[in-house]
């Protein structure tokens, strides 16, 4: 008997899909989770099992490297080679990690002269950092140059969110713009790309790459940013004065808005 045409092409398609459906399960299936807080809080922890923490949370939670590099010059933070060291004589009277800890959660406090006031309290939204991240944060940045001697008691109570018991929250921050709207107020009528990168949106390197911007940076800061941008100082490494003061006469109240919305979607 002869087997249409049409029925042969349906079977080996049908074939061809159970091989790949049968081949498909022997792969070893990936489960995605949501990072774990890091609670070390109660635990027995060596001062190399706590520098290797703080070292993944400077590079991942903390955003630390898109402002600081180590060992690197030119940057919109102060270079941290040996800042394990230097804190120790950073304030007189003040014992390295204690500056250090006051340095990650009242940088307005601590100012190194040439740049600008633009970290934010780690322990606080974007970034929010517990209180067993804060210390083994510490323990990292002790670790280039100095010793660890850095316990979870010296890490203020009030510090951070407890691992495992909620993280911190933001206080509500209602912007009543619109993403797509401030998108295209940023490629056209702002002219954002003639300094500035932005994920897919390509820029001159004038100024900062803005890809991590609501990340790294408080609503507050990104509104006045736009508006008073020599009030709010001169990242480091970039040239003074070069964005405009007049976006707050130039743009319309609803284009400010739009802006500040899609500004806040870059993470």
């Amino acid at each position: 008997m002869r087997i249409p045409v049409g029925l042969k092409v349906a079977a080996v398609s049908v074939g061809v899909m159970l091989a790949y459906s049968g081949y498909a399960n022997y792969i070893p299936q990936i489960e995605s989770k949501p990072p774990q807080e890091l609670s070390l809080e109660g635990g027995n922890v060596t001062p190399a099992q706590l520098v290797k923490a703080g070292e993944e949370i400077y590079k991942t939670k903390g955003t630390c490297e898109v402002c600081h590099k180590i060992g690197e010059k030119g940057t919109r933070a102060p270079d941290l080679a040996g800042v394990g060291s230097r804190a120790a004589r950073a304030k007189p009277g003040q014992s390295a990690k204690q500056y250090l800890i006051d340095a990650l959660i009242k940088p307005n406090d601590f100012i190194v002269e040439g740049y600008p006031p633009i970290m934010p309290a780690v322990d606080k939204p974007p970034i929010a950092l517990n209180r067993s991240e804060l210390w083994a944060l510490t323990a990292f940045l002790q670790s280039l140059g100095g010793t660890v001697d850095v316990a979870l008691a010296d890490i203020p109570a009030t510090a951070g969110a407890p691992a495992g018991g909620g993280t911190a929250t933001a206080a509500a921050v209602t912007v009543p713009g619109d993403p797509k709207a401030g998108k295209a107020v940023y490629t056209g009528k702002g002219a954002c790309g003639a300094c500035h990168k932005a994920n897919d949106i390509p820029g001159t390197p004038v100024g900062p790459d803005l890809s991590q911007i609501a990340k790294i940076q408080t609503p507050d800061y990104i509104m006045k940013k736009i508006i008073d941008p020599k009030g709010m100082g001169t990242v480091a490494g970039f040239p003074p004065g070069v964005m405009p003061q007049t976006f707050g006469q130039s743009l319309t109240s609803k284009e400010y808005l739009d802006l500040v919305a899609f500004l806040l979607t870059l993470k």
